[in-house]
């Protein structure tokens, strides 16, 4: 992603985050607070309507106990009663005046019974009179201090008797052996609660029945039950408010911060714009001058002009590629000196060994010149073997130093690893130790960019020590079976290829391992001890590795070379075993 991408979106990010953060925010709470404010107001319904049901409970019962203890007509009554002189005449007077008494108390229901529970008069079902109803008798005898309740109880209606709901109060009062009961109150229903329920925002409704008993409380609910004087749910009011203010103002809400988000993407892109090239150019020149020195240059300049911290920051890279280069050019030199002093050391010690048998044998062939053996030329035949033979070593090691002097730069061009493999196999096809190759992976081996001929080298060189150790170890030790190598081609999956070669030798001493690709190490009789240097380097200069795994079943050299070739940086780099190009 493009430096003046990630501006724009860090400009965008920027912008938005608090814009929606705040608007999230500020929902919850006003969320919150609507929620809050409407819970409230349902319990304060709730608690008025509850305190206005004691209330007028109380109210009735203060009227009722009124009525009893003062009121003429109850007098009247207990005095018929006890003398047994409630004719039907006094019957139909009573019938007469307790409609009034009931219009006047303000109460839907209004009844006079006996102790018995016979009905002597009924207000609000005149047809009950004469009739018995205990349970009126026993509930107002059982009353105590402000208990209240609701109860069913018969109404006459036009289309024949229905029960209703009534908010009941009642007193008794006895005279000698009479004694008699009033109860009445107002009925519970739409008419009742429309006088003391809810508000423009807080709906009450009545429910009866069997769903009184179930109904609960919700998110947007209240519930006061109505209880009989059993303690069973007759009735319930259900106080609910409704959401549809608070999701207005959400949608409002919303509708406002989409706006303002719409509104800063514009502004944050317009500022990105304008803004992001001052410091996208700047900054994307370094990156690109990065690049080009991962790639092997080494001494790159920028050319942009900037202020503040970027300008500091292009200003210091300049310097840092200088210092580098500069760096870069010392450390070559270094390196390169004390790598020819390691090898001339090298060098003069292997040169100095073949010259000393030379010597001994060209003053033998002298001192038996001057003595004139008679066995002269069979010891003239010998001693010239002897030089001729070191000569010839001298030859190769000075071939073998030369080729890894020279060392030249890798020419890649696209090539068959495995085509590569095979021409190596057959090379050895008549070595004491068989030969076997496989291609690891399915689907056909993509080219790789590499210098045939060095390939080949580093290639022939592992197949060759590995033929010489396997062949040694199973003259050695025929027990332990054939000598063997087998040369595996695959793909390493990171980019790279692998190639591995794998005798069944008897393995490398740990001593020469720690020191295996310097140069002049070697384990071969008459070997110069650069072959294994010499792969090294090439190996590095494409860019791959070369490594080396032993035990005493034996060897196997592992080599990684990227498919893409040797990048510049690559070539003539100096390795801890090689020289600097």
């Amino acid at each position: 992603m493009k430096l003046r991408t990630r501006f724009v979106l860090a400009m965008l990010a920027c912008g938005l985050a608090p814009l929606v953060g705040a608007g999230a925010l500020a929902r919850a709470r006003l969320t919150q607070r609507y929620e809050q404010a409407d819970t409230d107001r349902r319990t304060a319904a709730l608690a008025r309507v509850e305190r206005t049901l004691v209330e007028r409970a109380a109210a009735q019962q203060r009227a009722l106990d009124r009525f009893c203890q003062h009121d003429y007509l109850v007098d009247r009554t207990l005095l018929q009663l006890e003398t047994r002189q409630l004719t039907d005449e006094a019957r139909g007077e009573l019938a007469a005046v307790i409609p009034e008494m009931r219009a006047s108390f303000g109460f839907d229901a209004l009844a006079i019974v006996r102790s018995d529970g016979m009905v002597l008069a009924s207000a609000h079902y005149p047809g009950q009179a004469g009739s018995r109803d205990a349970d009126t008798w026993r509930l107002a005898a059982a009353r105590r201090g402000d208990a209240w309740w609701v109860r069913r109880v018969r109404f006459r209606a036009t289309n024949g008797p229905v029960d209703r709901l009534v908010l009941e109060s009642s007193c008794t009062r006895s005279r000698g052996t009479a004694a008699v009961a009033v109860a009445g109150g107002v009925a519970v229903d739409d008419r009742l609660l429309a006088q003391i329920g809810g508000d423009d925002v807080v709906s009450a409704r009545l429910v009866t029945g069997t769903e009184a008993a179930s109904v609960g409380g919700a998110a947007l609910r209240r519930v006061l039950t109505l209880r009989g004087p059993d303690g069973a749910v007759l009735a319930a009011v259900v106080f609910e408010s409704s959401d549809r203010a608070l999701r207005a103002l959400m949608r409002d809400l919303d509708g406002l911060t989409l706006a303002s988000a719409l509104f800063a993407t514009v502004v944050a892109v317009l500022l990105a714009v304008l803004l992001a090239p001052p410091l996208a150019r700047p900054i994307g020149e370094v990156a690109a001058a990065a690049d080009r020195i991962a790639a092997g240059e080494r001494n790159v300049q920028i050319d942009v002009r900037a202020g503040g911290e970027v300008g500091r920051l292009v200003a210091a890279f300049n310097h840092m590629t200088r210092e580098l280069t500069a760096s870069d050019t010392r450390l070559r030199r270094a390196v390169r000196a004390a790598a020819w002093r390691d090898i001339a050391r090298q060098m003069a010690h292997e040169i100095k060994n073949p010259l000393t048998p030379i010597r001994m044998a060209v003053e033998m062939l002298r001192k038996a010149r001057e003595r004139q053996l008679p066995d002269f030329d069979e010891l003239f035949e010998e001693e010239t073997r002897i030089v001729l033979d070191e000569v010839e070593r001298l030859r190769r090691l000075v071939e073998d130093f030369s080729r890894f002097a020279r060392a030249p730069k890798p020419n890649p061009q696209p090539l068959s690893l495995p085509e590569v493999v095979t021409h190596v196999v057959e090379l050895h096809a008549g070595a004491a130790a068989p030969v076997s190759q496989r291609v690891e992976g399915v689907g056909e081996f993509p080219l790789l960019r590499a210098d045939r001929d060095q390939l080949t080298q580093v290639l022939v060189n592992l197949v060759a020590n590995a033929c010489h150790a396997a062949d040694e170890r199973a003259t050695k030790d025929p027990s332990r079976g054939p000598a063997r190598v087998s040369v595996t081609v695959s793909r390493a999956g990171d980019g790279f290829a692998r190639g591995s070669v794998e005798d069944n030798g008897g393995g490398i001493a740990p001593a020469v391992m720690e020191r295996l690709f310097e140069p002049y190490v070697t384990t071969k009789a008459g070997g110069t001890g650069l072959g294994l240097a010499i792969a090294y380097r090439i190996v590095s200069d494409h860019g791959g590795t070369l490594a080396a795994e032993t035990s005493p079943a034996g060897t196997r050299f592992t080599v990684r070379v990227p498919f893409a070739g040797p990048s510049p940086l690559d070539a003539h780099t100096a390795p801890e075993t090689g020289l600097a190009g």
